[in-house]
């Protein structure tokens, strides 16, 4: 059983959607969506307030990996302006982060406000990350150039494969888009059901981005290349 997985050069992926890259030390993971229950409740829906384990996967991933620094490529917080017990739950989670390893956020457009919200954090927010020929971005805005030989890493879609078991049941797959430019991560947010690749085209300019690329399915427990041929029969 996989749980690590190289999809590119210096480019590990982990079974929890999370992507390594072990020349700067970076574990990286996009569309956290932090405080997502909260953000809900108190826009009136009645579900259950839970972060769906996301904090006990972050933990494992960063104990796994020992990072020099931990970055959220975008979309760290569901929603600007939150109620105590929403603030709580945040900032409990990103100091005990902070205790392990260094945190620094690419702004997403659901961070916008982040700064003024969390300031007493202390946490570094920037609009993209660079280390040698490799970009990150949140993916929002696609406006950043690199050279020919670079290669981005990106958030923001979401993108997941559309299941039927056997009882009926429809779920999504988180997966890793992986080409030569660009490396798309899944959304590591258990509550974001995700962009299905089978059922719709990706956008033109992400496209153009990835060109020919694979496709890596995640479980939590399992990372796995899916046969391209099988993936297009769809």
């Amino acid at each position: 059983m996989e749980l690590n997985l190289e999809i590119g050069p210096g480019r590990i992926a982990h079974a929890s959607g999370a992507l390594y890259l072990p020349a700067s030390g970076t574990l990286m993971i996009a569309d956290a969506h932090l405080g997502y229950g909260w953000a809900q409740r108190r826009r009136g829906q009645l579900g259950p307030v839970t972060d769906g384990g996301i904090a006990e996967r972050l933990f494992q991933v960063v104990d796994e990996f020992k990072p020099v620094e931990l970055l959220f490529l975008g979309d760290t917080v569901h929603a600007p302006k939150p109620m105590p017990a929403e603030r709580e739950l945040i900032e409990e989670l990103l100091q005990r982060l902070i205790a392990k390893t260094c945190v620094r956020i690419v702004q997403g457009n659901h961070d916008r406000a982040f700064t003024r919200d969390f300031s007493n954090l202390g946490v570094q927010v920037d609009l993209q990350w660079r280390h040698g020929d490799l970009l990150g971005l949140h993916g929002d805005r696609l406006h950043v150039e690199l050279p020919e030989a670079g290669h981005y890493l990106i958030g923001h879609l979401h993108p997941a494969i559309g299941l039927r078991d056997d009882a009926g049941a429809n779920r999504r797959l988180p997966v890793f888009l992986a080409g030569p430019r660009a490396t798309i991560l899944p959304a590591f947010s258990p509550f974001a059901s995700g962009f299905d690749i089978l059922k719709s085209a990706l956008p033109k300019e992400v496209e153009a981005l990835l060109g020919e690329h694979d496709v890596y399915a995640v479980t939590g427990r399992r990372i796995v290349r899916l046969p391209t041929r099988a993936i297009r029969a769809s």
